[in-house]
């Protein structure tokens, strides 16, 4: 399943963006969020050429489906290896 993930383009509090399960409130806030990477099961990307730089704890929040387990940057690159490591 393929996902969408960004970042906040501004400071803002997070309670706004999250709900009691730690789940975005919704994907109606696409225009706030940059997109940084998209998560497909063989073509995995960055879609900012600075995101990978960004801090490992820098929270990304999925825009259209599911987190399924990425919720910062590490996360992603931890991802992006184990992806590496299965498709050679």
């Amino acid at each position: 399943m393929s996902t969408t993930f960004g970042i906040p383009k501004r400071a803002v509090d997070l309670s706004i963006l999250i709900n009691e399960f730690e789940d975005i409130q919704g994907y109606g806030y696409k225009d706030f969020f940059e997109p940084v990477f998209f998560r497909t099961l063989h073509n995995s990307r960055w879609l900012n050429p600075l995101a990978d730089r960004l801090p490992d704890d820098t929270l990304v929040f999925p825009l259209d489906n599911s987190a399924q387990g990425i919720y910062t940057i590490k996360d992603i690159k931890e991802y992006l290896i184990k992806q590496n490591e299965t498709n050679t």
